[in-house]
């Protein structure tokens, strides 16, 4: 809202005639239209009264075609560089650019009189100021075919006969009896035309994107003219329209989001630069082509908008378009779901649209001797279910526990060891070893070896990881030794047996 401040007492340009109805054939640009603009804006005056807040105003014009054009297609001046001499050589370097296809602006906020003059920064005396006839003197060479003056100045319109010509459009921010009024921050009229700049609904009376010069003088008429209320006397600005048609002065990108993303991200690339979200209108050349990119935004941990497709059904992230262009990224809002496990194939992790399900699975596992039985859910849900399902209305953990066992694997050449199975990681074991087999070799126990070394049958161990051991043995020869005297000692008794007996009858013969 404008709140007048002070009268700014300006000498501007005016084309008489103010149109009715817009005319619905906008000039657009072609691939060899170029625009130029010199931009004068005059607070601090070298020798008369100054006016707060017309350099400021044409600063943010100059930004405005800037942001469109490019930096080297639009000269400000302002304040002390904006004197007699520097607004002629200003002139004279667009004429220089300009050709006859292209669009050519002056914009002057300052002060003037109703004689017809406006006043640059070292004016003082007449042959200072630079009259109506001066200016339309220093135009006249432009060869472009649209031409575009907006005079921010008391009296303005009194400089309406010298202007006015076919090709041009001159916006005065007041008629020729009428003065000016500033705000502060801008004159009162070219506030209301940076408005309309800045905030494409304000001024895209058509709804197409692209500002053309008469739109926003539609938009800043009816408002400077209420506004000026406030003050002692009545400002109407006055549109002369010669160039049959609307002219394009920038074309925006208005860019939205099909859910609101807060802060500032950097979520797009247009034409190779990386923007945040705090930007969402973009001033280009009416009627060129860009490039634009929709970047995936994670906004915190655990939760990012993940790029759908374009509202207009165009899937792909990277686009190109012409400007001006209304495009909305069509977004979902997304929580991550982080799940603990120590078993890898439990499932369900990752990224899920707000509100949606997420499935969860926690198997049972058995891989290289280590086994892991599920238990049950923690954290963000809790449950013993190994197969269930969740909301995910934020960012959530979750855990799956489980025990874990480890195998004991007993072998042995002979018998079976007793102890082998599944157990508890750190569990106490005990083992077992086979009775010694065989009759008279025997095969006994001897050591365990493998993840366990030892020689007691009973060995009492404590699993801390999968293991395999093997019951070693050897062979006992006792019982054959004890069966190989016994055999020994029959014999000798036989043959003493023997001896004996034949040692009686021959003493009975006798």
């Amino acid at each position: 809202m404008h709140y007048l401040k002070r009268v700014v007492i300006s000498f501007i340009l005016a084309l008489g005639l103010a149109a009715g109805l817009l005319p619905q054939t906008p000039v657009l640009a072609v691939s060899s239209h170029e625009y130029w603009a010199v931009v004068v804006g005059i607070s601090d005056y070298q020798k008369i009264t100054d006016v707060i807040g017309l350099a400021n105003g044409a600063q943010k014009f100059a930004n405005s075609l800037k942001q469109a054009w490019g930096d080297d297609h639009v000269v400000l001046l302002t304040d002390s560089k904006a004197d007699k001499y520097s607004i002629k050589s200003a002139l004279d370097w667009m004429k220089d650019k300009e050709d006859d296809n292209d669009t050519v602006i002056f914009f002057f906020a300052g002060h003037g009189d109703s004689h017809s003059y406006i006043a640059p920064y070292d004016a003082y005396y007449a042959s200072d100021w630079i009259s109506s006839q001066e200016l339309s003197n220093w135009l006249s060479p432009m060869e472009s075919h649209y031409q575009a003056i907006i005079l921010e100045s008391c009296y303005s319109a009194s400089f309406a006969t010298d202007l006015s010509q076919t090709g041009r459009i001159v916006l005065y921010s007041s008629l020729a009896t009428e003065v000016s009024w500033a705000d502060g921050d801008s004159g009162l009229f070219s506030g209301y035309i940076n408005d309309g700049l800045s905030y494409v609904p304000n001024a895209d009376i058509n709804g197409d994107n692209i500002i053309t010069l008469e739109e926003l003088f539609y938009y800043a008429q009816p408002l400077t003219t209420y506004e000026s209320q406030l003050a002692s006397s009545l400002q109407h600005p006055l549109l002369s329209d010669g160039i049959g048609g609307e002219l394009s002065l920038i074309g925006k990108l208005i860019l939205s989001t099909s859910v609101p993303i807060t802060g500032n991200y950097n979520y797009l690339i247009v034409d190779g630069k990386t923007y945040s979200l705090s930007y969402t209108q973009f001033n280009f050349t009416p009627g060129t082509t860009h490039e634009i990119t929709a970047l995936n935004v994670e906004i915190l941990q655990g939760i990012r908008y993940l790029f759908k497709n374009w509202a207009d059904g165009n899937t792909s992230a990277s686009r190109s378009f012409i400007s001006g262009a209304n495009l909305q990224a069509v977004y979902s809002r997304q929580y991550l779901l982080t799940i603990d496990s120590p078993a890898g194939t439990v499932t369900g992790a990752g990224w899920y649209d707000q509100n949606t399900f997420a499935s969860l699975s926690a198997p049972n596992i058995e891989d290289g001797g280590i086994r892991y039985t599920f238990t049950g859910w923690s954290g963000d849900i809790s449950g013993s279910l190994a197969s269930t399902r969740l909301v995910m209305d934020k960012p959530k953990t979750i855990k799956a526990n489980y025990n874990t066992e480890y195998q004991l694997n007993l072998s042995s050449p002979y018998g079976t060891p007793d102890g082998a199975g599944w157990y508890a990681a750190g569990s106490t074991v005990k083992l077992s070893a086979p009775s010694p087999e065989g009759f008279l070799i025997r095969q006994v126990f001897e050591s365990w070896s493998g993840d366990y070394s030892g020689t007691d049958t009973g060995a009492i161990i404590t699993l801390n990881k999968p293991m395999n051991i093997t019951a070693n043995f050897k062979a006992d020869y006792t019982f054959l030794y004890i069966a190989i005297g016994l055999g020994l000692l029959i014999i000798v008794l036989v043959i003493l047996a023997i001896f004996k007996r034949r040692k009686s009858y021959y003493y009975n013969t006798i």
